[in-house]
């Protein structure tokens, strides 16, 4: 058998690349291991036991067989997960690094989006990178537009990699510059050209919703028009899905790239109040010191440290009510039962129409 790397999944079908990343093939998985659910605490099924970027020992076809049959999933160094209550979607494997792409102006920026990011990746060892695009948009006169950059900057405070540019104009960001230089921010902040130079090896994935420059970003990083682009819809203000499959490129033999498709919402149902309590570093030190060990962090608990944190407005107001919203959102899960009717949207319903 012989190792490869899945650079993209289209239902039973898998694409494959060699170890060098030279030759691409199809295969299709082992009947045994289609049929295995892959555990996970939360005792919510993956969507597919494999995924983009696995490492995979494959065989050649057999006596009546057209394709390469996997065989085995190798060991992983980690995952980044989202989840809804009926399925779990792992969209990478063995990553280097997390690369958020969120635009400060069309579609505006939402933070509560960045946060689940952020605990998705705390929970799935993955290194984190934020990188606001869409800067030459910015009014330095609206308000909105002064506290999105305001917001953008907070996280600075706990993740190591974090830049700002516009990325179909590099450098021309004039509007983003007069409102750092109005909020009396005089630091230097990194762009594009900085994260060029930090991500030259690795795996690396992108991941953002639609319209935030993911595949703009990845042709910049591979230096030709890979993926295809296209405008924010002027009706809603929203992306348009361009990419519609997570892929797996080599850039050069050092540097790998999966671009996902525009997701909407990240959804954490997979993991409990507690996981969630304890991915947020304002409180790091704090985690593992409650009075009891067993502390789920629920409020009005004598003696937990990260309530006492919360109380002591640790959190900006933003982030607290972002937290907040998705402590709800596990409450709404767990509120739905075994055979309510779900709509493909993913809205819930008691009965069906």
């Amino acid at each position: 058998m012989k190792k490869y790397r899945i650079q993209e999944i289209h239902g039973n079908l898998y694409y494959i690349l060699s170890e060098d990343y030279k030759e691409r093939r199809l295969a299709v998985l082992r009947g045994k291991m289609r049929i295995k659910q892959n555990e996970h605490p939360s005792k919510i099924p993956f969507r597919n036991p494999c995924c983009v970027g696995d490492y995979v020992l494959v065989s050649e076809p057999g006596y009546g067989q057209s394709h390469p049959v996997i065989e085995e999933i190798l060991p992983r160094k980690n995952m980044l997960l989202r989840a809804s209550p009926e399925e779990i979607h792992n969209i990478g494997s063995n990553l280097d690094f997390a690369v958020l792409i969120v635009s400060l102006k069309e579609p505006d920026l939402r933070t509560g989006f960045i946060d689940r990011f952020l605990i998705a990746c705390y929970n799935g060892n993955v290194e984190p990178v934020i990188f606001f695009s869409k800067c030459d948009l910015l009014d330095p006169s609206n308000e909105d537009d002064i506290y999105f950059v305001r917001q953008s900057l907070y996280y600075l405070n706990f993740v190591p990699w974090v830049y700002w540019d516009n990325l179909t104009a590099p450098s021309q960001k004039n509007q983003f510059d007069v409102i750092l230089k109005e909020i009396g921010f005089n630091y230097h902040l990194k762009s594009l050209n900085d994260f060029l130079s930090d991500f030259r090896e690795g795996t690396i994935l992108l991941a953002g919703q639609s319209g935030t420059g993911k595949s703009t970003l990845t042709n910049l990083i591979i230096g030709k028009p890979l993926q295809k682009t296209r405008e924010t819809s002027k009706t809603t203000g929203k992306g348009k899905h361009t990419t519609t499959t997570s892929s797996l490129f080599s850039v050069n033999e050092r540097l790998i790239l999966i671009d996902t498709p525009g997701i909407k919402e990240w959804g954490l149902a997979h993991l409990t109040k507690k996981e969630i309590y304890e991915s947020y570093p304002e409180w790091k030190d704090r985690v593992g010191t409650c009075k009891f060990r067993n502390c789920e962090h629920i409020s009005n608990i004598e003696g937990c440290k990260i309530q006492e944190a919360i109380k002591e407005n640790l959190l900006p107001v933003w982030r607290k009510e972002n937290l907040e919203h998705i402590l709800q959102s596990l409450d709404y899960y767990e509120r739905i039962k075994p055979g309510d009717y779900k709509k493909p949207t993913g809205r819930f319903y008691n009965k069906p129409f």
